[in-house]
């Protein structure tokens, strides 16, 4: 069943379909009277109208209820005028009956009082609606409103637990002191403690009670706000220290309340004083980024800060500040002194900033432009103690402001040459109105910007970058306002619509009476500048970035070389960083007995302030193992070059060390197993070195016997038994070379490089190998190149590679029986800087399961090979610096070849 509520008549929110409600139900109440009328005989029409008109006030309301009477009068007159019919067409319908006048009347004054009173409920029940539920809204929004406080509170209290502060009230003539938990806190009382004034002077550190009480007693007294700092005493010997502001208010009495807030500044007291270890790589930064500066005190009347570059700019060597104060007004010029000096005492009687410009006079008699901007620096009591400021050199800008000066003075004295003055101006040029509103531009600036003259009040301000524009305005409003020349810098749109930084600088134009009747200015184009500026900035977050990602870790020592700063990557060495705090380095070295000189050298280092790179010393960590670490370092000064400590880097390099004495270990064992290579290769090659010593031997008799029968003639043939002793001579030098050879292969003796001819180490080799060639049939050919360059080598190192390749070629062609037996040893040069050595083979060959093999230590073919040959031979090459490879011929056999560097003085 669908129920409609009268009491809100809903179609009055939907006006579209109220006014057909009435024709709607009038046309309902129409058809049920001509139904009734013709079943029942009875003539219903004004209920069912009246129904009709109900019906509508309640559904839409009193105008759709007005129209439905209105309907129903006619419907009325309709039924009246006969035929009795309402689907029959009456062309009289219009003429009324008198006597059914009344009844029209009395219908239609019911219908409006019913279709009025309904209305009129339902608006009132709508408003009682209305109102309902906005005292709901209302009880909700108290109780919202009553939760937000209580959260309010909670996040207030909280809030003062976080950020360390606490607050309080104190009425003056009560004495009565409200404390939120917070300050129970900061001063260390239990919650359940009454406050009192006492309570703080009791927990104020002794050295400052009596200021504490002063500012007490004259809040009291006066009754006016209060602000100050002070420190307390805890009961476990902790101090604290504590800001403490009120503002004064009159409580309904008339007497005086005062409602503050108490902060505990302890971490930002500690802060502070890190903040002051960081003054010198301030110091450090202000070089890197060549900027003048300086500080004055005025309560000590002297500077007690002058940066290097103010030494650089007033033409005075680095660190002589007696000679920069000396001197620093003795180069201003006489005429600028006054106003420098007047400038000074301003700013210094009515504690603001001054900005002045003057000129000095160098001693090569070169001139500068100087900007000096200061800054008055006050204490907590409003008085000045320091006036602090930079000093820039605007030589440049004076130039090329004099240049733009000239051509104004030009201007004044020949308007007819105005515009080709200012056109010929290489920068941008510009003139304003008192306002502000530009109203010239120079030809330059019309061309950069690509206006037109009659664009340049409009166009001109929109040229400038709109991230610059708000600052821009307000910075070209204060300069209006100061009447005074001034400056700023903003980017400006090119007309291809690219921006550019430009220095503007603009001065007021004053007629007799002082009043500002223009501005000219000009426009420079500082881009260089800037993108200098950004790039190091960028060089420095960069050294940031690497000073925070090296391996390395930094570290500081005080005048007295202990260390007072470390970073944190020294964990790598398995050491923490407080242990090393307040120590020296030979303090912690483990090496400082073994190696005195060492550490002598270096501590006169260090005492005579000089800088060190890459001094290496060792240590021993937590866990008892030994450390190797490599430092440098660099010593610091302050501004008056007193020293104050070194500041460098550390590295672990215990791997390093470890692997350089491993690489050392590998060599001598190589060593020891090339010595007992070629001890072995000499074993096997015993019949050839006798071969080769009993020949001159031989000779060395035969010459001798020769010789005596020379003498023993009658009558002595003395230049024959000459020859024959020369002879013996030559034989004996001979085989005193071969045993020399044969001595040096067996000796067991680090590397000596000596520049060798490849040839004649080829031959020597050769020889010792001659007769295993006369055993196995083998035959030797040589191809080696004429006057090769020398190449620096040991010779028994590489006599050993070659005696070995020939041997192993020996082995290799045993097995052949159906041809030749040939060794080939060929010498020569490529384009790249190496000589070549090849030796090559007819005999099996390399397998292709074993040429990947073949240098590998321990991998032979032979059944009596220890397979340490060719790997002893290929490091041998390798530690010549040349390289080692093995192929197989297009014929029978393989080929062996060497690629060694020539001699520098060679190439």
């Amino acid at each position: 069943m669908i129920g409609f509520d009268f009491s809100s008549p809903w179609l009055t929110k939907h006006r579209g379909f109220a006014y057909a409600v009435p024709i709607l139900f009038v046309g309902i109440a129409t058809i049920a009277i001509d139904y009734m009328a013709r079943v029942f005989m009875a003539e219903p029409i004004g209920l069912l109208m009246l129904s009709a008109v109900i019906a509508t006030a309640a559904l839409a309301g009193f105008g759709p209820a007005v129209l439905a009477i209105a309907i129903a009068l006619i419907a009325f007159q309709y039924d009246i005028t006969p035929p009795r019919d309402f689907f029959v067409w009456k062309r009289n319908f219009l003429e009324i009956d008198l006597s059914e006048a009344p009844r029209l009347v009395l219908f239609a004054v019911v219908s409006f009082i019913v279709s009025f009173v309904i209305s009129a409920q339902s608006k009132a029940t709508e408003a009682l609606r209305s109102s309902r539920d906005e005292l709901r809204g209302a009880v909700e929004d108290l109780k919202r409103t009553e939760s937000a406080l209580r959260h309010a509170d909670m996040y207030l209290t909280e809030a003062q637990r976080l950020n360390q502060t606490g607050s309080f009230g104190w009425n003056v003539s009560s004495g009565d002191i409200f404390w939120t938990d917070q300050s129970f806190r900061i001063f260390g009382y239990d919650r359940t403690t009454k406050p009192a004034l006492e309570l703080v002077i009791q927990r104020t550190h002794p050295e400052d009670r009596a200021a504490v009480r002063a500012i007490i007693e004259r809040a009291s007294n006066e009754g006016k706000d209060f602000d100050h700092q002070y420190r307390l005493l805890m009961p476990d010997g902790s101090v604290k220290h504590v800001h403490a502001m009120a503002h004064a208010v009159k409580d309904p009495s008339g007497g005086i309340e005062f409602v503050g807030a108490t902060t505990d500044v302890t971490a930002a007291r500690i802060t502070e004083r890190k903040l002051r270890l960081s003054e010198a790589y301030l110091a450090e930064t202000q070089h890197l980024s060549h900027t003048s500066s300086w500080a004055w005190d005025e309560i000590r009347r002297e500077f007690v800060y002058l940066s290097d570059e103010l030494y650089q700019l007033f033409g005075v060597e680095a660190g002589k500040e007696s000679d920069l104060l000396q001197t620093y007004h003795d180069r201003i010029l006489p005429e600028d002194q006054p106003g420098v000096i007047e400038a000074t005492r301003r700013a210094i009687r009515d504690k603001s900033d001054f900005e002045i410009n003057f000129r000095i006079v160098l001693p090569d008699g070169m001139r500068k432009h100087v900007r000096s901007v200061g800054h008055p620096v006050l204490n907590d009591e409003g008085d000045l103690i320091q006036l602090v400021g930079t000093n820039v050199d605007v030589t440049e800008q004076y130039e090329a402001n004099e240049k733009l000066q000239k051509a104004f003075d030009e201007i004044k004295r020949s308007q007819d040459h105005l515009r080709l003055v200012i056109n010929a101006i290489p920068i941008l040029v510009w003139r304003a109105g008192p306002d502000g509103a530009p109203d010239f531009l120079n030809q330059p600036a019309l061309d950069y910007t690509g206006l037109s003259p009659d664009q340049a009040e409009i166009g001109w301000p929109r040229a400038f970058h709109p991230d610059d524009k708000k600052a821009m305005l307000i910075r070209w409003s204060a300069i209006r306002e100061s009447g005074r020349p001034g400056n700023l810098e903003a980017r400006l749109r090119r007309f291809d619509g690219k921006y550019r930084w430009f220095l503007f600088q603009a001065e007021p134009l004053r007629d007799k009476s002082g009043q500002i009747v223009k501005w000219y200015g000009s426009a420079t184009d500082i881009e260089d500048r800037k993108l200098a500026e950004l790039a190091l900035r960028e060089s420095e977050q960069r050294f940031r970035d690497y000073a925070e990602t090296a391996s390395d870790w930094l570290w500081e020592t005080g005048p007295d070389h202990r260390i007072i700063a470390i970073s944190e990557p020294i964990n790598v060495t398995g050491l923490v960083p407080s242990h090393w705090q307040s120590v020296t380095r030979w303090e912690v070295a483990a090496d400082l007995e073994a190696e005195p000189e060492k550490w002598r050298r270096h501590r006169e280092t260090l005492d005579a302030y000089r800088p060190f790179r890459d001094f290496v010393y060792s240590i021993i960590n937590q866990s008892g193992s030994r450390i190797y670490v490599r430092t440098s370092g660099k010593p610091f000064f302050d501004v008056n070059g007193n020293f104050l400590g070194y500041r460098g880097t550390g590295t672990d390099i215990t791997a390093l060390k470890r692997a350089e004495q491993a690489e050392h270990d590998l060599r001598t064992a190589q060593a020891e197993l090339a010595h007992v290579t070629r001890v072995t290769m000499l074993g096997e090659l015993t019949a050839s070195i006798a071969h080769e010593v009993n020949q001159p031997l031989a000779a060395v008799v035969a010459n001798a016997e020769a010789s005596l029968r020379w003498l023993n003639r009658e009558e002595p043939d003395l230049a024959a038994a000459r020859r024959s002793v020369e002879w013996v001579i030559e034989d004996g030098c001979r085989a005193s070379d071969v045993i020399r050879r044969v001595r040096a292969l067996a000796k067991k003796s680090d590397m000596e490089t000596l520049p060798l001819e490849l040839n004649q180490v080829v031959n020597e080799a050769a020889t010792l190998v001659e007769r295993e060639l006369v055993k196995h049939s083998v035959s030797l050919r040589t191809e080696l190149a004429p006057a090769l360059p020398e190449i620096l080598g040991d010779r028994v190192q590489l006599q050993q590679v070659i005696i070995n390749l020939l041997m192993n070629g020996i082995e290799a062609m045993e097995p052949v029986t159906d041809r030749p037996r040939e060794l080939l040893i060929q010498s020569g040069k490529d384009d790249t800087g190496y000589l070549i050595l090849r030796v090559a083979d007819s005999g099996i060959g390399i397998s292709a399961e074993n040429a990947s093999r073949v240098f590998n230590a321990f991998f032979t073919t032979k059944s009596s090979g220890l397979g340490m040959g060719l790997s002893i031979c290929r490091s041998i090459v390798e530690a010549h610096g040349g390289r080692m490879s093995a192929s197989n011929n297009d014929g029978p056999g393989a080929t062996f070849q060497l690629l060694l560097p020539l001699h520098r003085e060679d190439i």
